[in-house]
């Protein structure tokens, strides 16, 4: 699945009637990770490898910066592989 680079002024913007990209990413993870609760931690897992350093209540706008980093590891490594396991080993490797 192809999404568009994920900036950091994202996190603080919003278009009318456009999902944002990083929110579609998390809905994807969400998905491969089984949905449900076991979804939103899978989620949290590949968004702490690909280096977001916050707990899941902290916004992205905090750092908009580094979630823009963490996000487009994650965007990076979904263009070749939406399977679960093999996505975090691919994150994993992106954000040494």
């Amino acid at each position: 699945m192809e999404f568009d680079e994920i900036l950091p002024k994202d996190f603080s913007s919003f278009t009318p009637g456009k999902i944002a990209t990083y929110i579609q990413i998390e809905q994807r993870l969400q998905d491969i990770g089984g949905g449900g609760q076991k979804g939103m931690e899978y989620k949290q897992t590949v968004l702490k490898q690909a280096g977001w350093k916050y707990d899941r209540l902290t916004g992205y706008a905090k750092n908009p910066e580094l979630a823009a980093q963490a996000f487009n590891r994650v965007r990076a490594a979904m263009r070749s592989c939406e399977d679960r396991d093999v996505l975090l080993e691919k994150i994993i490797a992106l954000a040494a």
